[in-house]
């Protein structure tokens, strides 16, 4: 990951924050006057330490600062009181999202400091409760992190633009080099096929219907046998992977086809296309528990060369950032519940849950605990939820 820009704060953030939470220092103070009764790292602090404990909005952070107030003021300055949630609700709005996005990078830097060799998948998700200005809903693109389940940075989707062109601000935040980098359809873009060539990884892109002639092209291109047969005889590498798995009342099969042989496809395509390498398809085969069959055929095209079983590997590994990301963040943190609608608040917010999701994915104490577990631990016992934070007194 790259290094964060810090800026030096005007705060003190020994008034607010413990030791142990550096991250939160690229964070300016977005209040003046008397709007600052409330030292700014201990608004930061609690919102995140109720967030861990399973508290979602912030009427809830106050409850949660009441019945833990003893606790709080072993570790931050309380000299009002505990703040309303009005408070909470104007903090999180004024903050810069771009700093606070540093903060989710800078935690993840420390503890997955090189991503090469590893897959990191890029979707994007719809805060379906927000609502910016013009009432339509916040969109966030995410990077996940597939071999430990991190989300690495994230970049709100722009007012009257779309998820293509938050995907290359997302690929600046991150240091790639030697990394595999997997989008769904969306993603499958000249530009961001380029962007993530030049950042020194390779890519694993879905094929649709939004790549009209290529994805129509590649579909042909597999469906004949004869075709394959013939990139054999001219020397190009054809490798076929099957794998077979059984759970949740099904049975599947999937079969993957990886190809290197291009030379059917124009010149100008590949190279449109930069560094494009392999063009594979995927077919899965799925027996439900009541007997009915259910088939689907994807394709992709890579940069890599074309190793079917790696391939089938990476394309299955690119969908927890849906499922063990996007999941959790809406049934166990409930965000498509959040009705937080003012400024930055719904993006921010965000940011904090994925903040909140990174450190309790991390923790050791209680690995076996799925997050939802964990999240009430931390709400019955101060001392796991120390661990969790990392704090440690001076």
């Amino acid at each position: 990951m790259a290094t964060p820009n810090h800026t030096h704060s005007t705060i003190d953030f020994r008034r607010g924050l413990p030791n142990g939470l550096e991250m939160f220092d690229v964070i300016e103070d977005p209040r003046s006057g008397n709007a600052t009764r409330h030292p700014f790292g201990s608004i930061l602090f609690i919102a995140l330490c109720a967030m861990l404990c399973g508290m979602d909005h912030c009427e809830d952070f106050v409850r949660f600062a009441k019945a833990r107030e003893a606790w709080l003021k072993k570790w931050i300055a309380l000299p009002n009181g505990i703040p309303c949630g009005n408070t909470f609700l104007r903090v999180f709005a004024a903050i810069d999202p771009a700093a606070f996005t540093e903060c989710l990078t800078a935690f993840v830097t420390r503890i997955c400091p090189e991503l090469a060799g590893k897959l990191v998948a890029i979707d994007g998700k719809t805060l379906r409760g927000s609502r910016k200005a013009d009432e339509s809903t916040v969109q966030i693109v995410s990077a996940w992190a597939c071999h430990n389940g991190l989300t690495l940075a994230q970049k709100a989707v722009d007012t009257k633009s779309n998820e293509i062109t938050a995907v290359p601000k997302l690929l600046r935040l991150l240091n790639l080099k030697g990394s595999i980098v997997s989008l769904d359809a969306m993603g499958a873009q000249r530009k961001i096929a380029i962007g993530i060539i030049q950042a020194g990884a390779d890519y694993l892109l879905a094929l649709k219907g939004n790549q009209g002639t290529l994805h129509a092209d590649v579909r042909a291109f597999f469906e004949d046998a004869a075709n394959l047969q013939y990139a054999r005889e001219k020397g190009g590498t054809v490798t076929t992977f099957e794998h077979h798995d059984k759970g949740h009342g099904r049975i599947e099969k999937r079969v993957c086809t990886a190809t290197d042989w291009l030379d059917w496809m124009p010149a100008k395509v590949r190279r449109e296309w930069l560094d494009l390498r392999s063009i594979i398809r995927i077919e899965s085969h799925a027996t439900l528990g009541n007997g009915q069959i259910r088939q689907e055929i994807r394709y992709y095209i890579s940069s890599l060369p074309p190793d079917a079983a790696r391939h089938l590997e990476l394309s299955r590994a690119h969908w927890a950032i849906e499922n063990s990301c996007h999941w959790v963040l809406d049934v166990v943190f409930r965000e498509d519940q959040s009705r937080v609608r003012c400024g930055d608040a719904a993006q921010n917010f965000s940011t904090l849950r994925r903040i909140g999701l990174n450190l309790l994915k991390t923790e050791t104490a209680k690995p076996k605990e799925p997050i939802r577990g964990k999240r009430i631990f931390a709400a019955l016992d101060p001392a796991y939820l120390e661990s969790i934070i990392g704090l440690r007194q001076m």
